[in-house]
């Protein structure tokens, strides 16, 4: 997940070098759109990890209370069974969400990707043979 996040951002600040001192047109939209994707998939990235983070956390928690060692562990049985259920659907609601995240970020890097060799190549096919 770290890995896509610094080709996020590695892809951002040369889209944004390439862009930079350039007019607003129709001509660079597809390379506007790359930005868009990038700047998506950054925010993708950092929900996954997020994500991921609470999931593991509702995951030690569930331990410690099936241990019988958390902090607030209920005393009734019932009631400890319920905070364990809890906490396994928290875990399982955050994993989900972080699968999500990371698909999302995937496509938004590839589609990123796609719009700005797009825009390169408009770019190449607009200047013609100046260097």
């Amino acid at each position: 997940m770290y890995f896509l996040l610094a080709a996020t951002g590695a892809a951002l600040g040369y889209a944004l070098q390439k862009l930079d001192g350039l007019a607003i047109t129709w001509w660079v939209s597809p390379g506007l759109l790359a930005v868009f994707c990038w700047l998506a998939s950054f925010y993708a990235g950092c929900l996954r990890i997020t994500s991921t983070h609470r999931a593991i956390h509702f995951n030690y928690t569930s331990l410690q209370l099936q241990r019988g060692v958390h902090l607030k562990q209920p005393k009734d049985p019932i009631a400890t069974q319920q905070a364990i259920e809890t906490t396994k659907a928290q875990t399982n609601a955050n994993l989900q969400k972080s699968s999500r995240c990371l698909t999302i970020q995937f496509w938004l890097l590839a589609v990123g990707v796609a719009a700005f060799v797009v825009w390169r190549i408009l770019d190449m096919l607009r200047v013609g043979g100046a260097p």
